[in-house]
């Protein structure tokens, strides 16, 4: 039997964009049927780092833990009871992590109220921390909601439920108490020089049943000293001055890299830091301290971490170093080439440090995945050239995915951002019903831009670039069905259809010209400002793609597609 059973609930769409931008969509019985290469298109699945956190804490501590992750699987509610049935625990722990988990989780915490009435219950993780009043107020089916750092308060829950002595007492939760939504104040954080290793429940699964687990995730640091007005981050609950920021020993992260290539093959890391350079010169000796250490022990293994531009590590040898320890990637928090809108999210960095960054990037062949955001309350037109003049000059849109440069910030509850919004839409959430809605409809707020040209250029571009993009998810598909067929046809003696992968590629290799043509057509038309920009926009926008796909694939895309499928001979690809 276990003390403990933690759920991370399965990801559900909820109708507008999520501020999870790597969705699970496919389960893992689906995975194993996949031709091997094209597992790599799903290699890069994060591991619920808060949840693995709190499993390894609490096995620290002596309890006996399941950590449950239903990204990839879909049981049904008789499964989740007859675990609760079975495991009969003292405390269940549900994770909201993001918006994308709130509809299953409800239905998770039915169902363990079902298995068992009097277990307790307690709903936690990231999106609970600015959302946690909310959360108890919506959904009083949980006994608590916690918020912030979790390790210590589902520590001091267990201790308290063990010894029959009163749970409301302990830092860190929401509750209902005397007809009321409660507070017992902010959560302790734990010191991260004694914290276990986060547990690997996740890789153990995928392991036994066959699926590699050539990636993994931890981290380095907790917290960010930055306060843009973007991220809640500088809110989190339990930061007082002097420890916005804090870091593990690198020798510690080293040895658990270690442990996870011995253990289970790692070749590729996540690291989750909010912030992997910190600040300046600490930042520096933190991070090159890590990659120096990774360098002594000799160690292969590439990873991707995120900072920002005012960080020690906009440095060339920084830089150098961790290019040497493997960083193939990274996150960096650009946001905008506009000076007023970096002044407007308290940046406190020039986008002169975005340029000089995205060289020195260059420079060391280390991937760069710009943090941008196009659109916020405050956008003029020109804030909008001058976003564009940037990304050409810095010649940032040569990314994995170009067109995530339309984007458009999310004002999310514990943001100032959030705060500032004195008029917000309702947010549309058709397919979503009961307390999830409830929860959804105030954990974020819409906006109107003041300048009507900006939503119409919005408009048009953000709906025409959705359409790019999903082209560009369905790609390695294409792809795979024509390496398939070229297979079959060289087996018989046949010719291949290599013409149509260079196609292919070359579509997508056209990318980032495609979208500087694509928002310079927008600003274009939208200094001209004729009646019904929007639909004229989108009209325009959707002629420019459709000349791109003509010139690069001989054809439109949906008929390059269905001609490659007859080509191929097949009546319809693998979803």
């Amino acid at each position: 039997m276990a003390d403990a059973i933690l759920l991370t609930p399965r990801e559900i769409l909820t109708g507008f964009s999520s501020v999870n931008n790597q969705n699970v969509l496919i389960n893992d019985d689906e995975y194993l049927r996949l031709d091997p290469a094209m597992r790599l298109f799903y290699e890069k699945v994060r591991e619920n780092l808060g949840v693995a956190c709190i499993a390894g804490h609490l096995r620290g501590c002596g309890y006996s833990v399941q950590a449950l992750n239903l990204h990839g699987r879909n049981p049904s509610d008789e499964v989740i009871t007859d675990l609760i049935r079975r495991e009969r625990p003292k405390f269940v722990g549900i994770s909201i992590m993001y918006d994308l988990h709130i509809i299953d989780a409800v239905r998770l915490l039915r169902c363990v109220r079902k298995a068992d009435p009097n277990v307790f219950v307690a709903i936690g993780g990231a999106f609970c921390t600015y959302n946690g009043k909310l959360i108890a107020e919506r959904i009083p089916e949980a006994d608590c909601v916690a918020f912030g750092e979790g390790e210590l308060t589902v520590e001091g829950l267990m201790e308290c439920l063990g010894a029959g002595r009163d749970w409301r007492t302990v830092p860190g939760l929401w509750f209902w108490q005397d007809g009321r939504v409660r507070s017992s104040g902010s959560p302790r954080l734990p010191d991260l020089a004694k914290v276990p290793w986060p547990g690997r429940d996740l890789l153990l699964h995928h392991r036994k049943n066959g699926i590699p687990t050539p990636v993994a995730s931890t981290y380095t640091s907790r917290g960010c000293h930055a306060k843009c007005t973007f991220c809640y981050v500088p809110r989190a609950p339990g930061v007082q001055a002097g420890n916005a920021w804090r870091v593990r020993s690198p020798i510690d992260v080293v040895d658990e890299i270690e442990y996870l290539q011995r253990e289970f093959g790692t070749r590729f890391l996540w690291f989750n830091d909010d912030n992997f350079g910190g600040a300046f010169q600490d930042g520096y000796n933190h991070a090159v301290g890590f990659a120096e250490e990774i360098l002594r022990r000799n160690l292969k293994i590439s990873f991707h971490s995120e900072f920002r531009v005012d960080t020690g590590l906009i440095d060339r040898e920084a830089l150098h170093t961790l290019r040497r320890a493997g960083m193939a990637s990274a996150l960096l928090g650009m946001e905008t080439g506009s000076p007023a809108m970096a002044k407007r999210f308290r940046k406190g960095t020039l986008v002169e440090y975005n340029f000089d960054a995205a060289r020195m990037f260059k420079k060391e062949r280390i991937e760069l995945e710009p943090g941008w955001i196009m659109i916020e309350p405050e956008t003029t037109i020109d804030d909008l050239w001058e976003n564009l003049e940037f990304i050409v000059a810095a010649d940032i849109a040569v990314s994995e995915n170009p067109f995530s440069f339309v984007s458009r910030a999310i004002a999310l509850r514990g943001t100032e951002m959030y705060d500032k919004i004195a008029d917000p839409s309702p947010p549309e959430l058709p397919d979503v019903e009961g307390p999830a809605r409830d929860v959804l409809l105030e954990a974020r707020r819409e906006y109107r831009i003041p300048d009507q040209r900006v939503e119409d250029v919005w408009a048009a571009w953000s709906k025409v670039s959705g359409e790019v993009a999903d082209r560009k998810e369905e790609l390695p598909f294409v792809a795979q069905l024509v390496v398939d067929a070229t297979r079959k046809r060289r087996a018989e003696g046949g010719q291949g259809l290599r013409v149509l992968i260079t196609r292919l590629r070359g579509w997508v290799e056209g990318l980032s010209d495609l979208l500087v043509t694509f928002l310079n057509v927008g600003l274009l038309l939208a200094d001209e400002n004729p009646p019904g920009l929007a639909d004229r926009l989108e009209t325009e926008l959707r002629a420019l793609v459709d000349a791109y796909d003509r010139k690069v694939l001989g054809q439109p895309y949906p008929e390059f597609v269905e001609e490659t499928k007859r080509l191929c001979g097949e009546q319809a690809m693998a979803k």
